[in-house]
Formats: C-alpha cells, sequence, structure tokens
C-alpha cells in the first residue's frame, strides 16, 4: 500500500462520518425542503424535531427497554450541525430547554458552520471532537470533477471508521457520559455534523446503556436514511452536474446515509475487543454498575 494510500486510509479511520456532508458542503450543496414524514409511522414523526435547518434533529425518548420500561422524552436529542439554524428554528430549540451540547465534530467544522444556539439561557458546550482530515475532502472533490472513482471502496471506508468509533474514540464517548449522567447536563444533544455517524454512534450506546435491545436501537440509527432522503438525493443530483455528468454519483451513496452494517461494524468491534456490551461500558466507558442504575432510574419510566 502506497504512504498515499495509508494515509487516506487513515484520514478515513478517524473521519469518515464528515466526509458525505462535509463534501456537499463544499461544493456550495444545500438540502431541499418538503415534509421529511410525510407517510410515517405516527411514533416516527413524533420523535422527530421540526427544524428547516436540522433535518435530523429526533427525540430519543419512547423507546422501550428490555425490561418494560421507556425512555423518558425530552431527556436526550440527536442531530446535524445546527449551523443553519433559522430565527424560528433557534426559539424552538429555545423551547426545548437543553443544558448540554456534545459536539463531535473538529475545530474546522465547528469554524466552518458554528451552532447557532439559543442567545438567553444557552447551553453548556462539551467539545468532543472526533474530526475528519481536509484533505480527504479535497482528494474526493478533485476525483468527483475527474469522475475518477475508480478503486474507491466508500462502504468499505464506513464500516471502517464505525469500528474506529468503538475503539480510537472511546475517550469521547466516555466524556460524554461522565456529563449526561449528571442531572444538570439533561436534557442533552448529541450533534456532529450529519447527525448519522458520530452522533449516531454515540445515540446507539446511550440507548444500549439504558437497556434498549439491539434492533430497536439499529431502528433509530437508520431513520437518519428517512430524514435526510431528499437532502440526500438532492446532494448526489447536484454532484452529478458538477463533475459535467462524469461520475456516477449513486457510487458516493454509501458516505450520505447509513448502513446496518455500519452499526453492526462497531458493536463487532466492541465484542471482540471488550468481550460484550458491559464490559465495553465498563472498561472503555468507565460505567459501573451502580452509575447504570442510577441512571436508568433518573430517565426512565
Amino acid at each position: 500500500m502506497s504512504g498515499r494510500s495509508a494515509s487516506l486510509r487513515e484520514a478515513t479511520a478517524r473521519g469518515s462520518a464528515a466526509v458525505g456532508i462535509g463534501l456537499g458542503l463544499a461544493l456550495g450543496l444545500v438540502a431541499c425542503g418538503g415534509d421529511p414524514d410525510a407517510g410515517m409511522p405516527d411514533h416516527v414523526r413524533q420523535r422527530h424535531v421540526l427544524l428547516e435547518g436540522a433535518p435530523n434533529f429526533r427525540d430519543l425518548g419512547g423507546y422501550e427497554t428490555s425490561d418494560g420500561r421507556h425512555v423518558r422524552w425530552g431527556q436526550f436529542y440527536r442531530s446535524d450541525d445546527l449551523g443553519s439554524l433559522t430565527d424560528a428554528d433557534v426559539e424552538k430549540l429555545a423551547d426545548l430547554g437543553l443544558k448540554l451540547v456534545c459536539d463531535f465534530r473538529s475545530t474546522s467544522e465547528r469554524e466552518a458552520e458554528p451552532d447557532r444556539l439559543p442567545a438567553e439561557n444557552p447551553p453548556a458546550v462539551a467539545d468532543l471532537a472526533i474530526g475528519a482530515e481536509s484533505f480527504m475532502v479535497k482528494d474526493l472533490r478533485e476525483r468527483i470533477g475527474s469522475g475518477d472513482l475508480e478503486g474507491l471502496d466508500l462502504r468499505g471506508m464506513m464500516i471502517e471508521g464505525n469500528r474506529q468509533f468503538a475503539t480510537t474514540f472511546s475517550p469521547q464517548y466516555a466524556a460524554m457520559f461522565e456529563r449526561i449522567t449528571q442531572p444538570e447536563n439533561r436534557p442533552a444533544l448529541v450533534h456532529c455534523t450529519a447527525g448519522k455517524d458520530r452522533a449516531g454512534f454515540a445515540s446507539a450506546i446511550i440507548l444500549s446503556v439504558l437497556g434498549v435491545p439491539r434492533e430497536t436501537v439499529m431502528e433509530d440509527f437508520l431513520l437518519t436514511n428517512h430524514y435526510t432522503k431528499r437532502a440526500t438525493d438532492r446532494q448526489l443530483l447536484m454532484i452529478r452536474v458538477f463533475s459535467l455528468f462524469r461520475t456516477d454519483s449513486e457510487l458516493l451513496r454509501p458516505l450520505f446515509g447509513v448502513e446496518r452494517a455500519y452499526l453492526e461494524a462497531a458493536f463487532e468491534a466492541i465484542e471482540e475487543r471488550y468481550g460484550d456490551f458491559d464490559g465495553y461500558r465498563r472498561t472503555a466507558l468507565g460505567l459501573d454498575d451502580a452509575e447504570v442504575e442510577a441512571f436508568r432510574t433518573a430517565v426512565l419510566e
């Protein structure tokens, strides 16, 4: 493997989460409008917080745990970046009464799209950066422009990136739990740029610690594809136009959405290294059984 290929693989492991949406931003793309919940079941519509500037903003409440309890509504939220919120969106955000925002974006991502947060009683912000390397976006942009996507295993890149969330970046997720288990830090929001990978894994392990079954956790992970479908379709079309129709933009779809294999890869990495999720929870996240029970008592009903 050449040095450049090795560097690209390392960049992917460290930041594949932001590449798809970062590429869209680099090309000047915007999301299209419309009701993303049209035709969705009531329980899916209920958890979606409708914000014009953050289509992937949703409540993690309502999910049933293995022992028959439910995650309380209004305790945990997940979203994409908040830099494009309208004034009306910011008012809605204020109504949620957020106490903490866990931001997994890199410094460059935050500088490019600073979050718009309520001016009055703003939430605390925890910088838990899991960054994307800017040269990776540049490399992909150049290859898209030329139509040269040969040899790019984008799905493999995303799978490897998700494995890294469960291993390399455990300190950031442990720091998240250190904060969200404190009652003064709730309601809490976890977010990244697209709200699908870094925030997706954060949401998955929050629900898992609370005792939500794995298949339900997966269903929440995959909801991103429903909420962002219109925006993704538009971005892929515009990439094709940008490349003067030299690029089959459908080959890029793995970067813009989520797949079952992505989260499965993260949980497989957990089992390989820690034996099971409880081992990961204790060793990597630093949560003992008593802390978990207290956490569940506080946020389940």
